[in-house]
């Protein structure tokens, strides 16, 4: 970012107890923005607050967001990065109700809700950037990894940008998801089968792994004023995979 003194200074990270959420809170720590995790599993060593949040149930996400609001003495927040999901491969004939349940439950349902927490906040302050985290996924199909549930969940988080762009594009809040390819954080699996990570790495014309850190970047950009025309997109961060 090219100026920082001219970047929103309140972020709220969910998922922040790990992976991108972490390495993303822990970036727009150290470049001075105001920041708020919230994770299912608070974790006491951030150098700024985390709150437990539970982003698939509506009721701990309403307490969070106040909890939120008596950091700030209710100021609302510039910019929320909304990380926390979870992720789960089985074929599609093998995934029953409550699993598809469980996935897109938390992925899909608790995007929109911690979104639309935040997002009322910055309707009302007349601005702010919402990133929401999408996934390959939602773009390619795995025969070797399938996950019908999470795959689903990521396209309709997909759709859930466009829409919010649209919507809140009149009050000045911005909506941008960002689609990872294969990153390595606690949540990747095929890195322990070494047949399927050459496979995968064969398929990247990087050649290698995505950093959390990488991707943190790009949401940090795009939650800035670097960004302040860019509304309704999908970034892939992926080593072009998507192009391969």
């Amino acid at each position: 970012m090219s100026d920082t003194s001219t970047t929103p200074r309140r972020l709220v990270v969910s998922g922040a107890g790990s992976g991108i959420g972490r390495a993303t809170a822990d970036l727009a720590h150290d470049a001075g923005w105001s920041v708020v995790g919230l994770d299912l599993r608070p974790d006491g060593d951030a150098r700024y607050p985390v709150l437990a949040c539970d982003v698939g149930d509506e009721e701990s996400v309403r307490e969070a967001f106040a909890g939120v609001d008596r950091l700030w003495a209710g100021a609302a927040p510039d910019a929320l990065v909304h990380c926390a999901g979870v992720y789960r491969f089985a074929p599609a004939v093998a995934t029953g109700a409550a699993d598809w349940d469980a996935v897109v439950g938390l992925n899909a349902r608790g995007s929109l809700l911690v979104a639309a927490a935040a997002g009322r906040r910055m309707v009302a302050q007349g601005g702010g950037s919402v990133t929401l985290l999408s996934s390959i996924a939602a773009a390619r199909g795995d025969a070797g990894e399938p996950s019908a549930a999470y795959s689903a969940s990521k396209g309709a988080v997909e759709a859930l940008t466009r829409q919010l762009a649209v919507e809140w594009g009149p009050d000045g809040v911005r909506c941008n998801a960002v689609a990872p390819g294969v990153i390595d954080t606690p949540m990747t699996t095929v890195s322990a089968d070494p047949g399927a990570f050459a496979q995968v790495l064969g398929r990247i014309p990087a050649r290698r792994l995505g950093t959390a850190a990488e991707v943190a970047r790009v949401c940090l950009f795009l939650s800035s004023a670097d960004a302040s025309y860019v509304n309704g997109v999908v970034v892939a961060v992926d080593g072009g995979q998507g192009a391969a």
